[in-house]
């Protein structure tokens, strides 16, 4: 079974589990907030249903209906996890900014993987998924309402959607860092060593206010050639001797036919020391690595912190 037709048989998968999502949320008819249904101009949530999965510690689940009048567009943004999408009825036009949206068509046409900047038209039966750092927004250009079905996997605390350009209230903190494994336990397994399991220690060293912040990553991979979920610890530790420690959940991503990977996660914070001792909050990671697994990655840590002094 080749690559494509894995992710057409996979997304399948996911759009057949929507059902068995609603079944596990508590269903209800309360109204959801948050995220682009504060946009003016005809969008409105009904939230189904949220739990919270012993499977997904430090994660929500989420099932909603959102439409989408005539005429009405949400806001550009990006979601702290990750969101898949049926649309019902009416007809999306869907604006990929950043990053990669996979999409299956209801009709039987397959699938097919939409790279931004792009634009791609979604109608009845059609599925999208959306993950961790694809930056994308949502319109309706035709004379109908859009109605779409949704489920949601994201960091708790975290909104519905993350408005580009704006920050969440609190200190926001950004630290780019090449991080280089100093230690690490993988495993091959499966057809011609294709999954990799493991744990992988990757550290290094970011600037804050002109001050060095060490970085120190701890994530266990579950990757099927090149591609999977990856979960784990980071701890920032400041020149003043304070710290943070946050949990991840992510993904890798690889480019095809090159040993290069991108990597998105969703952080929040578990607990601090010293000046970060009462600090919570949400944040997001980003990723490259050009070269096999194991070795340098290039990485930004986006953290939106309350309670930091």
């Amino acid at each position: 079974m080749g690559t494509r037709t894995r992710r057409v048989a996979w997304l399948a998968a996911v759009a057949a589990a929507l059902a068995a999502v609603a079944a596990a949320l508590v269903l209800g008819g309360d109204r959801g907030g948050g995220g682009p249904s504060a946009v003016a101009g005809g969008v409105d949530r009904t939230r189904f249903g949220e739990v919270i999965p012993a499977n997904a510690p430090g994660q929500t689940m989420y099932m909603e209906r959102v439409t989408i009048g005539p005429g009405a567009r949400l806001p550009e943004h990006f979601h702290q996890g990750t969101q898949i999408a049926r649309i019902v009825s009416g007809e999306l036009t869907l604006n990929v900014v950043s990053g990669t949206a996979s999409v299956r068509r209801g009709d039987g046409g397959g699938g097919e993987e939409v790279t931004g900047p792009a634009v791609v038209t979604l109608g009845p039966g059609d599925v999208v998924v959306e993950t961790q750092g694809l930056v994308h927004f949502g319109a309706n250009e035709s004379d109908r309402p859009v109605v779409v079905d949704l489920a949601a996997l994201l960091a708790t605390g975290a909104p519905l959607a993350t408005t580009t350009g704006t920050g969440l209230q609190g200190m926001d903190v950004r630290l780019t860092a090449e991080l280089v494994s100093s230690d690490r336990s993988l495993f091959s397994a499966g057809p011609a060593g294709t999954v990799v399991y493991g744990w992988n220690r990757l550290r290094g060293t970011a600037t804050l206010d002109g001050q060095p912040v060490g970085v120190d990553m701890l994530g266990a991979v579950n990757y099927t050639a090149g591609s999977g979920p990856f979960s784990g610890f980071v701890t920032f530790s400041f020149a003043d001797g304070s710290t943070i420690g946050v949990a991840m959940n992510g993904a890798a991503q690889p480019a095809p036919g090159t040993a290069d990977a991108t990597f998105a996660a969703t952080l929040g914070v578990v607990g601090g020391t010293g000046r970060y001792v009462d600090a919570m909050g949400t944040g997001t990671f980003v990723g490259t690595r050009t070269e096999a697994l194991g070795t340098t990655v290039a990485a930004t840590f986006d953290l939106t912190l309350t309670g930091a002094r």
